[in-house]
């Protein structure tokens, strides 16, 4: 999966202090970060687009990273932040409340809200930058970590945590197209586990956006059959076609159209891999659910501006002239 990459280690010595900062500042505004260690600052960062959320692979040597009132607004004010701890230990504190993270543990707060962050040893972080919008509804009165033990609560938590280590680490060979997927699946299993915690509790996640993220899933699970349809995901997840309708009716576009969009994106993700080279246009349609060629065609070139038979003759080209240089 296409990501961009960040380190230190060719930089020199006397100089990785400023450049981690100014890495730091890309992506998460003016944070107050220190190093804690005397070795030199060996430390990297690789940022991924993944679907609707922001992914970092971070490794970084001891440090503390601080919010206060002095860093005034930043850039990720407009999302949630979801730590997994993938090695070391670290500590989380936010409105009086204090949380310690060894490996596999996760932790989703709310950033706007001052908190600091320490880590005392080396470490490798998983930081997924979760749209407000994504769980419109959500109300944080601190830092929500994964709990352990037994029950149903800690065994989503502990699932959920389990997966989030396990795409740390295929995130790097996963191919673009799957994007949107790893999305759905992350927040599917977020809100199943946001809303059986609220709901232990007695303060359950509004409805409308767990019901959106179900959805979502059940789509994305369900894209390859042709008979796909509104109906049947209102069935599925026993709620009427009108209600499902207006759920979504804030989107930029409605769920039908975001069928016939994800089903564009796959076709334009296997008609642009090379393990696809050999098969047509047509046979990656009808795998992803379209019924007809033509309907596919029309819709392709609307959505790339290019047939998809040009898709696939200019990715073939484009490998080929990549291996003859």
């Amino acid at each position: 999966m296409h990501n961009n990459h960040w380190s230190t280690s060719r930089v020199f010595v006397c100089e990785r202090a400023a450049v981690w900062s100014s890495i730091n500042t890309r992506y998460f505004g003016r944070l107050r970060v220190s190093s804690l260690s005397d070795e030199p600052l060996d430390a990297s960062l690789d940022a991924y687009d993944v679907g609707a959320l922001r992914m970092f692979r971070i490794t970084a040597p001891a440090h503390h990273v601080a919010r206060d009132r002095t860093c005034g607004e930043l850039p990720t004010d407009d999302f949630y932040k979801l730590v997994l701890q993938v090695s070391g230990c670290g500590v989380v504190e936010q409105q009086d409340r204090r949380v310690e993270l060894s490996p596999g543990q996760w932790i989703l707060y709310d950033p706007r809200a001052p908190y600091a962050i320490t880590n005392a040893e080396r470490c490798s972080l998983l930081v997924t930058q979760v749209p407000r919008s994504l769980l419109s509804g959500l109300k944080l009165s601190g830092p929500l970590a994964g709990e352990t033990g037994h029950g149903n609560v800690a065994g989503l938590h502990g699932v959920f945590g389990t997966y989030l280590r396990a795409l740390s680490e295929q995130l790097p060979g996963l191919p673009d197209g799957a994007g949107q997927a790893i999305s759905e699946s992350v927040m599917g299993l977020l809100t199943s586990t946001l809303a059986e915690t609220f709901r232990r509790i007695g303060d359950p996640v509004p409805m409308p956006s767990v019901l959106k993220l179900r959805a979502r899933q059940y789509i994305q699970n369900h894209l390859c059959e042709p008979d796909l349809s509104i109906q049947g995901i209102a069935d599925a997840l026993r709620c009427s076609r009108r209600y499902l309708h207006r759920v979504f009716e804030d989107d930029a576009v409605g769920l039908e159209r975001y069928i016939w969009n994800t089903r564009l994106e796959r076709c334009h993700a296997a008609l642009t891999h090379e393990a696809n080279s050999g098969r047509s246009a047509a046979q990656i349609a009808y795998a992803w659910g379209f019924k007809s060629s033509a309907h596919f065609c029309r819709l392709f070139k609307h959505q790339y501006a290019m047939t998809p038979g040009e898709c696939q003759r200019l990715a073939n080209a484009s490998r080929r002239s990549a291996l003859a240089q």
